[in-house]
């Protein structure tokens, strides 16, 4: 049986970014880039006027007052786009609008709101230095400049830069493909009737959540009956997905047929069995260079173990740097029993701000119970030589949103 620590670099040594994509900038929000981007202009690429209001010569403002203004002739207005047709000398002013280049000669902009027009010509309210609401080429970005590195995931922000550089495409990691495969007799899909023993096929619908919410794109294969020719048949069929991922199947039961199956189909099994609770019977391997991950049957087990292990692979085909949820510390606000000699993860909700986080367990811990996940801000991780944890006791949690670049254990 592997430490969770140990399982975490063995898949993660394992694991390789996929292939690059060119797509259209508007479908790369949230997509990773493939290749650092540099900026192909000055941004702003020409000097222009921060404000609306008068493009003037600075030594002509200099004593300008709202008792005492400085009157100049207004050669033209300029709107936004437009170049202006005069230069600006000694006791003249042009009328400027946000954004419009700024004319020759003149260094600096009056707002509007300081001035009064008055017949061709403006009076000039207050004084203002040379540079004053101008801004200049490359304040933004200089040409050349590496302004997005490889790796990042585009933001709304990135896709305005990369629109202002003019980039209509962009090059980016192409999105793992993801095939999921709920195993079980005892499973129905939605909409069919339950008979007695039978329940929803709720852990296909709950990964393929996490796959889409961590970039990638789910493939919901459907139910797997327990028999060895369904089992084989629907394994072949995943096989052309970037990853595999079961639930079921995996533990020591007469019925429990997948990794036998797929040594069958030449996957190489990496480990099976992680000191952990919950997911316990946690199955990973490698076939022809496509990550396979059996996950328990338990829907608590298989989602936790998403968290813990699938998450930072999919991240890591993606080329992200940061792969894993973020562990923090927090205080425990009551006394919990834990399992020794394993690392639990404990559902608990959160209270309090970031460096004061008190920690509050959700509910029953059973590995059935999705509801008290679902109710959780973050897992509490007690370390396997801890069988109680005590209330008033500094704890870490890993929170079930966010980025860090080191594992939570």
């Amino acid at each position: 049986m592997i430490s969770v620590a140990d399982a975490i670099q063995v898949i993660l040594g394992e694991v390789q970014p996929l292939g690059s994509e060119r797509i259209a900038l508007t479908q790369a929000l949230g997509r990773v880039l493939a290749q650092s981007i540099q900026a192909t202009r000055d941004v702003p690429p020409f000097r222009n006027a921060a404000m609306d209001g008068y493009a003037v010569r600075a030594a002509d403002v200099g004593t300008a007052a709202s008792n005492a203004p400085v009157v100049l002739r207004v050669l033209e207005t300029v709107g936004a786009g437009k170049v202006a047709a005069h230069s600006v000398s000694s006791g003249t002013a042009i009328k400027i609008m946000t954004g419009s280049p700024m004319p020759d000669g003149a260094d600096a902009v009056v707002r509007v709101e300081d001035t009064q027009e008055d017949d061709g010509t403006v009076h000039i309210l207050v004084h203002v230095d040379r540079d004053t609401h101008v801004r200049h080429p490359g304040e933004d970005m200089r040409q050349g400049d590496t302004v997005l590195a490889a790796g990042r995931a585009l933001r709304p922000a990135d896709i305005g830069l990369l629109a202002s550089l003019g980039f209509a495409i962009v090059p980016v990691r192409r999105r793992p493909s993801v095939a999921i495969l709920a195993t079980g007799d005892e499973l129905v899909e939605l909409g069919q009737p339950l008979t007695p023993g039978q329940i929803f096929n709720s852990n296909a619908y709950t990964l393929a959540a996490a796959v889409e919410e961590a970039g990638a794109i789910p493939c919901v294969l459907g139910i797997v009956r327990d028999t060895p020719e369904a089992t084989s048949q629907a394994f072949t069929e995943a096989f052309t997905a970037d990853m595999v991922i079961s639930t079921g199947g995996v533990s020591m039961g007469m019925f429990d047929l997948v990794r036998q199956t797929l040594t069958e189909l030449g996957s190489v099994e990496r480990f099976w069995e992680v000191a952990q609770r919950p997911g316990k019977p946690l199955s990973f391997g490698m076939r022809n260079g496509t990550p396979v991950f059996g996950l328990p049957g338990n829907p608590v087990s298989s989602l936790v173990c998403f968290y813990v292990y699938v998450r930072p692979a999919l991240r890591a085909m993606q080329g992200l740097a940061h792969l894993h949820l973020p562990a923090v510390p927090a205080t425990a606000a009551e006394s919990v029993r834990t399992a020794e000699g394993v690392t639990e993860f404990v559902r608990c909700f959160l209270t309090g701000e970031p460096g004061a986080y008190l920690a509050r367990v959700t509910g029953s811990q059973g590995s059935h119970v999705l509801r008290s996940l679902s109710l959780s801000d973050a897992l509490l991780i007690s370390p396997p030589q801890i069988g109680t944890i005590q209330a008033g006791s500094e704890v870490r949690v890993m929170l079930l949103s966010g980025e860090a670049a080191t594992p939570p254990v």
